[in-house]
């Protein structure tokens, strides 16, 4: 009787409506159809969050487990996803030059839109005058401990220190690591070998190598595919959990907030209006349809606030959605998650610096904001491959041009919260640079974007 009595019921009680959660969408699944699923279990799980909310989550604490499953699957798939489609994908272009194409193209595009969050950015700061008055937020910047301060100026490094740990040194590693350059530089190493081959010896002689690939790929697809069909139930568990801590952050942060409201923003601005004028223009394609087909990937990178972990799905919406070739599809998303991510790298670093210099009266000329931009467009370079690519690219910034570190540590409780939208930037940005690039390049199919036909496995 002592132990039913000291046992805390309230994580089986929220784990319990979750479950039923669970349930409701699974009723209402088949009728609703993949969009209004998701939606309905935003809304189901931002409930259970502020119903459930805690200062420590520990009421959430299994509802949290499951939607770590769900992500940790997604993880457990980035590798073999990778190196299986960049080596077919690579297969299939049956050439070098296209390939050549296909890799500069897909820099050019990650890079202009990192460039773009970077100005967006610096404007939305100036319009909105984002922390004039909040002095106050940067009191204690004394006070932090030296020891803290070293610790987060210690997760920057090198330049080239970065450019070295990411190229491959054992393949096993890399992949177990999840060192996403590392893998795309073996799939593409061993693609050229198999092309080597294939053109001078004859493709017999590599036969039963590209049959194997293909044939592993479809397996690991098919894996894929009953994950993601499980992706509202995460959705409603990773949701609840951001929901609570959202509705315990709200306090003595209003200043803080105003700043995560405007990098919502901003974001928003950069993902649906800039992006959408680039689909529009670039690759020539209605926006609204195209982002209707992007939503349940930007869903998937707004809970799990993983890039990373969104790989996989990202490049399945690329393919079987949108219509972009396997091989663009497979590297240029890839890529998105090593250069560019300009929600972490460009709109974060920059608003951070801004909110800063004007909290402190700090006087900036023309000058100093192109600086800060190129800085900026520089890091999402640089940090690349870096675990907390957010944090270390604010220290990285701030250190290159002279604002102290721990103005960053001040800030940093907002973002958890903000990093939701950041993701979703970043996976966005990858999203529409391969769509571009398949345009540029004749591999992006129109009929399976309008729904006139499937996309064909390769």
């Amino acid at each position: 009787m002592d132990f039913i009595l000291n046992v805390s019921w309230m994580p089986y009680l929220a784990l319990t409506v979750t479950l039923i959660g669970f349930a409701v969408i699974k009723l209402l699944s088949a009728k609703l159809g993949w969009t209004p699923s998701i939606l309905l279990a935003l809304v189901l799980g931002a409930g259970i969050g502020i119903l459930f909310a805690t200062e420590d989550n520990a009421w959430l604490k299994w509802v949290d487990f499951l939607g770590n499953v769900y992500v940790r699957l997604l993880m457990l798939m980035v590798a073999p996803v990778i190196l299986l489609s960049i080596i077919s994908g690579f297969i299939s272009l049956r050439g070098k030059a296209n390939a050549g194409k296909v890799g500069l193209k897909s820099v050019f595009w990650l890079l202009l839109q990192a460039a773009i969050a970077a100005a967006i950015s610096i404007a939305a700061a100036e319009i909105t005058g984002i922390g004039k008055g909040a002095g106050s937020v940067f009191e204690n910047i004394g006070g932090l401990e030296a020891s803290t301060v070293s610790a987060y100026q210690g997760l920057t490094r090198p330049f080239d220190e970065v450019l070295m740990n990411l190229l491959p040194q054992n393949i096993v590693t890399d992949i177990a690591n999840g060192n996403v350059t590392a893998i795309i530089i073996g799939g593409v190493a061993v693609a050229a070998a198999y092309l080597a081959i294939a053109s001078k010896q004859g493709e017999d002689k590599v036969r039963a190598f590209s049959d194997f690939v293909a044939a592993a790929k479809r397996i690991v697809f098919k894996i894929l595919d009953v994950l993601i069909d499980q992706t509202p139930y995460a959705v409603m568990c990773l949701i609840a959990v951001s929901a609570s801590k959202l509705l315990n952050s709200w306090q003595n942060m209003l200043q803080l907030l105003a700043l995560m409201a405007l990098i919502y923003a901003v974001c928003i601005i950069h993902t649906w209006i800039a992006g959408g004028l680039i689909i529009r223009f670039a690759a020539r394609l209605n926006p609204f349809k195209f982002f209707k087909k992007l939503f349940h990937v930007q869903v998937t990178a707004f809970t799990t606030q993983s890039s990373v972990g969104t790989l996989p799905v990202n490049i399945k919406a690329l393919r079987d959605d949108i219509g972009v070739s396997e091989e663009v599809a497979d590297f240029t998303a890839s890529l998105g998650t090593t250069i560019g991510m300009p929600g972490c790298t460009c709109i974060w670093t920059v608003l951070l610096a801004l909110f800063f210099v004007k909290a402190t009266g700090i006087e900036w000329n023309v000058a100093s904001m192109v600086q800060l931009a190129l800085v900026a467009v520089l890091m999402s370079v640089g940090s690349a491959g870096v675990p907390g690519i957010a944090v270390v690219s604010a220290i990285g910034l701030f250190g290159t041009i002279g604002l102290p570190v721990g103005a960053v540590i001040l800030m940093q409780p907002i973002n958890t919260i903000s990093d939701m939208i950041r993701t979703t930037d970043n996976v966005s940005t990858a999203a529409i640079a391969a769509t571009v690039v398949a345009r540029e390049n004749k591999l992006l199919d129109d009929d399976v974007f309008n729904g006139k036909k499937e996309a064909v496995p390769q």
